[in-house]
Formats: structure tokens, C-alpha cells, sequence
């Protein structure tokens, strides 16, 4: 399907109105995915929580001055959102719109890496949680078991909802391309389904089994008009351009070299990647797909992580070596921050 409007912006109503509860887009800067999924939330009059991953990034759009809302308060002078803080560990935010005064919140800001602080908060009523940046940059710190913590922090908005007979609360995910490898797709298992939508240009996944929709927007029409702006005259042939216009995730080639899985037996996984050694020789390779039966299996989990890294310490050492091989980029990346 078309995925931009008329104007070239992504077309989020037509997005968050299918059936998926668990949707992540990944687009460019300035394509419409924060201030489309706020005017859809405003729109539909849903209660929600905007997550940021950690609690000063939620802090920092807790006030009046760094406000979400702004933008969309600038394209319609009718509309007031208020912002402010109620408590260090969360924010809210309030229609004020035709002068009425500040009654119960119509959303909440939050910080994942605090969300376990929350107690005692009822969040039956939270329809919609939009996790914006929820990719960190590289010179973001990591948060502990960031995977479980999503996980827990949608139980306890969700809890028996679905029980009960009502629809589950949708989660909405969206960041710019920083790091194809993140937290959150490591632990879905999708890394290497994301590698493959930019490598042959597919825009648009969905698994109807996990009620999941990844959007890749990569031919989006405004990126097009900001190539010739002066930021991306001044950044061109950079990987920044890569990252907030073309959308295409920062991947290195080095020791990539596709191997006959018949020669190796697996040794062990670590989430979607799979560790061989060569049947006849001391030779490691690691693959994104799996060929025999695996004898040592390990999630992507803070704990397993540990473990995998104590015991296969030696596949590291290789690699720093350059004596470890690829099938590919992606399998690469994995590993790579798999020992981060």
C-alpha cells in the first residue's frame, strides 16, 4: 500500500488503523512519525503514555518549552496541550484547548528505564503507548535487560485487559535508523528480517501470528526534497545523510564470506545467529539461519548474553584476530553486539 499522503508525509492513519498491536517504524528525520502518530492519538481521543527510553529523555519533554505538542499546537491555533511534571518518575499531559481548565490527564510521559518505579498506578484506560527513539544512538548508555524491560512495562499497562474481553492496548514504535542491531529487535528476533526489507527495498513486514507490522520507510517523498537543504549539502556522502534521509542502517563489510553449511556443524545460537565450526578444520562461522540441530541454545537476554560471552570468549579473541566469518553484514553485526 501507498504509505505517504499527498503531500509526502508518512500517512499514519492509514498505519495505526490496521489490526496489528505491535508496530515499529523506522523512517528518516522530518517524515511525519512522531507528529502523525501525536495528531492520530489527539484525533481518536485516545488516553496514552509517550515512552522515551530513559527518564531524563522523558524529563526534557516534560515542560511547556520542550513540549511534543508544539508543533501540532503551531498548525492549529485552536489546540492546547499542556505539559508538566507529576512526579519524578512521570509527567502528564493536559487538553486546555477552548479555554478549559486542566482536568484528569489525557496521557502520560515515562522513562523505560524507570517504568519499574511506577507503583500503584492504574493504566486500564491507556489505549495506545508510542515509544518514540526508541533505537539509541551510539553514544547512548544501554539499559539493563532493555528487551524484558519493553516486555514488563507493556504487561503492566495491558494486565488481564484481553481477559476481560476488551482489545489490547497498541503499542507504536519509532526512531530514526541508528542501529539495525538494537535492544528491542534482538530480543523480537527480527534483525535479520530488517537487513533483508533494506537490502531489497521492501517497505512493509507483518506477522499476523505476533500481531507485529515493522514499517521501513525508504522512499519517502520528503526525504527526496531535503537532499538539496543546507544541512545535507553541508553532510553529503556522510553516514549521517545514511541515517536521517535514506534510512539505511550503518553496516561494515569486513570478514564476509559465504561458506557451504554443509562443511560445519552448529556449536551453538544466541538469539537468530548461529555459531558453526568447520568440520575438518578450526573454523568458526556465524549465519542467521540454522542448518542441523543445535546443541547449546541462548537467548539475547542480559543473563544469557553473560553466559554466552564467558564460554565463547575465544570466538571474540577471533574476531579481533579477523579470523572469524560472516555470511553477512548482518550476522556480523549481531555478533558484534552480542559481545558489546
Amino acid at each position: 500500500m501507498n504509505l505517504y499522503t499527498e503531500s509526502g508525509y508518512i500517512d499514519q492513519t492509514k498505519i495505526l488503523n490496521r489490526f496489528e498491536d505491535f508496530i515499529f517504524e523506522i523512517g528518516p528525520r522530518g517524515t511525519g512519525k512522531s507528529y502523525g502518530i501525536l495528531k492520530y492519538i489527539l484525533d481518536h481521543k485516545l488516553k496514552f503514555i509517550l515512552l522515551r527510553r530513559t527518564q531524563t529523555e522523558a524529563d526534557l519533554i516534560s515542560s511547556e518549552v520542550t513540549n511534543p505538542f508544539k508543533a501540532l499546537m503551531r498548525d492549529d491555533d485552536q489546540l492546547q496541550i499542556s505539559a508538566g511534571s507529576v512526579n519524578k518518575n512521570m509527567g502528564a499531559f493536559y487538553d486546555l484547548s477552548g479555554g478549559e481548565e486542566k482536568g484528569p490527564p489525557i496521557g502520560y510521559i515515562c522513562g523505560l528505564s524507570t517504568f519499574a518505579n511506577i507503583r500503584g498506578m492504574d493504566f486500564s484506560d491507556v489505549e495506545l503507548i508510542f515509544y518514540d527513539e526508541f533505537i539509541p544512538e551510539k553514544r547512548s548508555r544501554p539499559i539493563k535487560d532493555e528487551f524484558n524491560a519493553l516486555l514488563n512495562m507493556y504487561e503492566t499497562v495491558n494486565r488481564n485487559r484481553e481477559l476481560q474481553g476488551r482489545i489490547p492496548a497498541k503499542l507504536v514504535c519509532a526512531a530514526n535508523s541508528n542501529d539495525i542491531a538494537n535492544p528491542i529487535f534482538l530480543g523480537l528476533g527480527i534483525v535479520n528480517r530488517i537487513a533483508k526489507m533494506m537490502n531489497k527495498g521492501i517497505q512493509e513486514y507483518r506477522d499476523p501470528d505476533r500481531s507485529l507490522a515493522v514499517y521501513m520507510f525508504m522512499s519517502s517523498p520528503i526525504s527526496v526534497q531535503k537532499e538539496d537543504t543546507a544541512l545535507y549539502k553541508l553532510a553529503r556522502g556522510t553516514e549521517y545523510v545514511n541515517m536521517a534521509l535514506r534510512n539505511i542502517f550503518d553496516i561494515d563489510s569486513n570478514s564476509v564470506s559465504s561458506r557451504n553449511l554443509k562443511e560445519f556443524k552448529p556449536v551453538c545460537s544466541v538469539g537468530e545467529l548461529v555459531i558453526y565450526r568447520h568440520k575438518s578444520r578450526a573454523e568458526y562461522y556465524a549465519a542467521c539461519k540454522e542448518f542441523g540441530t543445535v546443541p547449546e541454545i541462548f537467548s539475547t537476554s542480559d543473563k544469557d548474553r553473560k553466559r554466552f560471552t564467558q564460554k565463547y570468549h575465544n570466538l571474540y579473541m577471533r574476531y579481533l584476530a579477523g579470523a572469524m566469518l560472516f555470511e553477512d553484514e548482518t550476522a556480523m553485526v549481531i555478533f558484534e553486539k552480542i559481545f558489546a
